[in-house]
Order: C-alpha cells, then structure tokens, then sequence
C-alpha cells in the first residue's frame, strides 16, 4: 500500500468515527429536566428562570490505541433559561463541550421561542443560532510516514449553525416536542490539504422526537415517563424511561438506550426546591468488548424565581410577597 492510500485510510477511519458520533451529537441522561439545549421551543415552558450544569463521562477508563490523554468520550453543558411576559415566551444561552478522543467540539448557542395558546393546549416555536467550533488535534494520529500536507499540532476552525424546534404542550397533561439540530450541517477542513485531497468533517442534520406525560399515582408520588427519538434518517437511536418523584422533592427511575445502556437516575432537591442535584449510572449492555461497561453523570439546576423579563419581579417584606 503507497503512502497515499496508507494517509487516505487513516483519515477516512477516522472521519467515519467522528461522523457517526455528529451524527448522534452528544447526550445526556437528563435531557428530560433541561430539553432547552436540544429544543429552543422548550425555552418559556417553565414558568421561573434557572441555571443548570451537566457533567458526563462516558466509558469511565476507556483506553484508547493511539498516543493521547485518552478516547472516553466526556461531556459538559452550563445553560441559563429564562422566561419572558409577552409574545415572547423565553429566552437562553448555553454553552457545551464535547470531547471524543482527539477530538473536540465546543458550542455557544443563544435562543428565543415564541408561544401561541390554544383552548386545547400551548404551542411553543423556537430558535437558535450558535458558533459551532471544532478542534482536531492531528498529532496523536500515527502515519505510517510522513504526510507534507498533514498538520502536526491542533487546528482549530468555528462555523456558524442553528436549531430549531416546535413544543406542544396539552391541557391534557400530556407534550410532544420536535427539533432540528445542525441544521447548516457545518464542515470543517482544518485548512489542511493532502496529497490525496481535503480533509473533510461534515457534522449531519439530526431529528429528534420527545414525548412525556404525568401519572399521578398517590397525593405524593408521580410517575413521569418520557421517550425521546433521534434521527439523521440513515440510522435512529431512542432512549425510554420514566422517573417518580416523591413530593416533587425526591425522585428516582430507570432509562434504556437503544443498542447501548439502561441508566438509573436518582436526585434530591434541597432549599424549596430551589436546588436540585441528579446523578446517572449507565451501564453497557451491548458491544462491551470495546466499551468500559458504566458512564457517570451529574446534574445541577438553581432557579432564578425573581428573574424575568418584560413582567413584574416579586417583592419580598419579611410578611409576605407581592
């Protein structure tokens, strides 16, 4: 095999790796308590503002083959939503991290969603345009030789992106919701070009399809089950559980990823319920030859009950508000 087609392998593995993981984007076990950074149109369906961490790590320990820190996919989001009094239901602002072996995709995204009423139930559409920068660190690849046009150290490049989404929510206790992710479908080259041709890295379009109700079981307990479908129409994946809480103050429940893991979530909400701190256990239930078996997760959300745009902010006396 010459060099070229030695390069051109290397590459196109590679590519295909990346590609199947832009495809599915990143996730979290929590997507159910934070859908905002998925379906701007979510933004507004609360009625008080808050802020919220995710943390995920992903095949705890997994070692990868090539020289690097590691392949263990890891992943962080911080976003704020906030509502607004108006035509204008919510807005907010996220910013994740995504990191899958010697790659790197961070996002900045702002958001804005609109809402209609109906007799029937509130309909929810929304926006969000984001700077898309992705990093590929091109010296823990391993050529078989030298490659001239291959760069050697960590290239960078940021392209612009949007999602889109409409959120249906009934008098009925009842939501469905569905979004577009990567809608520009961003490329990125790295400004690198090989003997062979440019390198190329085009992050597809997903679909995703949420769902969910409310069961009440008892006067403390409620069982909410929520499923969630993503799609880039080549290939699907879905999650499906359900979580009961106990006095809107503790909850617990068990999740199943299609091809992959059943998760247990469990979280306590402390301070009124003004603060509220989850944890996710995955473990892999399929192809564990080449996975570490548990994913870790946490979650953290502090509301913001005096924050608000376009309406009155409550007056606290030491009495009473107003």
């Amino acid at each position: 095999m010459d060099l070229r087609n030695r390069i051109g392998l290397i590459l196109i593995t590679s590519t295909l790796t990346f590609s199947a993981v832009g495809q599915n984007d990143f996730f979290f076990n929590h997507y159910m308590f934070n859908p905002s950074y998925y379906n701007p149109a979510w933004i507004g369906v609360e009625s008080e503002a808050f802020v919220t961490g995710h943390h995920r790590s992903q095949w705890l320990g997994y070692e990868s083959s090539f020289d690097g820190s590691g392949g263990a996919p890891s992943s962080q989001l911080i976003s704020l939503v906030v509502p607004v009094q108006g035509k204008i239901a919510g807005v907010g602002m996220s910013i994740s991290n995504d990191r899958v072996a010697n790659l790197t995709n961070l996002q900045a995204r702002l958001a804005v969603s609109l809402k209609k009423e109906f007799r029937f139930g509130n309909i929810h559409a929304g926006l969000m345009p984001s700077l898309f920068s992705q990093s590929l660190d091109f010296g823990q690849f391993r050529p078989v030789e030298p490659e001239p046009g291959l760069a050697q150290g960590k290239e960078s490049q940021m392209k612009f992106d949007l999602n889109a989404g409409l959120y249906f929510e009934s008098n009925r206790n009842y939501f469905v919701g569905f979004s577009a992710v990567n809608i520009l479908e961003p490329a990125f080259d790295y400004g690198t070009q090989l003997s062979g041709g440019s390198l190329s890295n085009s992050v597809s379009t997903n679909y995703l399809i949420t769902a969910g109700t409310s069961i009440g079981i008892s006067r403390d307990f409620v069982l909410r089950p929520t499923t969630l479908i993503r799609t880039d129409f080549k290939s699907y994946t879905f999650e499906l559980g359900g979580i009961a809480y106990y006095q809107d103050k503790m909850w617990g429940g068990l999740s199943f990823r299609r091809s992959e893991s059943i998760s247990l979530l469990l979280g306590y909400a402390f301070l009124d319920n003004q603060l509220r701190f989850g944890y996710a256990f995955d473990y892999v239930v399929k192809d564990r030859e080449a996975k570490q078996p548990t994913s870790h997760e946490l979650y953290i959300r502090y509301n913001l009950p005096n924050l608000v745009f376009g309406g009155r902010k409550a007056v606290k006396t030491p009495r009473f508000n107003f």
